[in-house]
């Protein structure tokens, strides 16, 4: 079943989502427009000096952020249905900062990895709002899943650097054993948190616990297939894990109509 809200909760959770899903559209479009400059021999230096500039803008605006949620606690102002409050700047700012930090660390080529990285955030967030706590963890398990399954591609068409493979595998391993760990504490002790402003069972629907344990054995068997059968198989692997999380992902969403 679907969470009931009150009308301004709704309300709010609903522009939250969309307002993260336009900075996420937004800041893709400037990146690409930004990579335009920065990646080119012609324009690299101005590049270079637009990165430190932002970079300093997103440092100024996370100090901003985190004097402004000091004086909204000091004035004890309610903030919950805000989205112009100190710890959304923050949170803002903050992914600029590090945006730029990685852009002068590791050169232009970076910024091709936030072109997945912020529509992923943009996704992750809806899904943390919108489904049981679980279908969170199954999704980031998913998004590791194939991660690792990337990086153990890359490692076996590589001539001398297979053993990555085999890290990624073990990665897998034991964060899948992490996991069932977890599973059984939460399952034994309980795990309750604050959403939307009240303390609840985070994993309290029926097959909560089956769902993520299945996902921790599913984390651990896709990358050590992968890692052990070759990078072409571990290829198709990324697509198996995707498709495990669209099932999983309908399934949930048939629960909560």
């Amino acid at each position: 079943m679907a969470t009931k809200r009150k009308p301004n909760e709704k309300d709010y959770i609903t522009n939250k989502v969309l307002s993260v899903f336009s900075l996420c559209l937004l800041g893709v479009l400037l990146l690409m427009l930004f990579y335009r400059v920065a990646a080119y021999g012609s324009t690299y230096m101005l590049g270079r000096q637009i990165t430190w500039v932002v970079l300093g803008l997103g440092v100024l605006g996370v100090i901003w952020g985190a004097v402004k949620t000091g004086m909204e606690r000091s004035r004890g102002q309610d903030m919950r249905y805000r989205l112009l409050r100190g710890r959304n700047l923050v949170i803002v700012f903050a992914v600029i900062a590090v945006c730029m930090a990685a852009v002068l660390w590791r050169g232009p080529e970076v910024i091709k990895l936030f072109y997945i990285i912020l529509p992923a955030l943009a996704v992750y967030y809806l899904i943390y709002h919108s489904y049981p706590r679980e279908f969170f963890v199954i999704s980031v398990d998913c998004g590791l899943m194939a991660v690792l399954l990337y990086a153990a591609r890359r490692a076996l068409a590589t001539t001398n650097f297979h053993w990555g493979a085999y890290i990624a595998a073990a990665a897998a391993v034991v964060l899948c054993l992490l996991q069932v760990a977890g599973v059984f504490y939460v399952k034994k002790h309980g795990c309750r948190g604050l959403v939307d402003g009240q303390m609840v069972d985070l994993f309290s629907s029926k097959n909560a616990h089956t769902m993520m344990l299945v996902t921790a054995a599913v984390l651990a068997v896709l990358p050590v297939a992968g890692a052990l059968l070759g990078a072409q198989i571990a290829y198709y692997l990324i697509f198996a894990a995707f498709a495990y999380l669209f099932v999983t992902a309908v399934y949930y969403t048939v629960k909560m109509m």
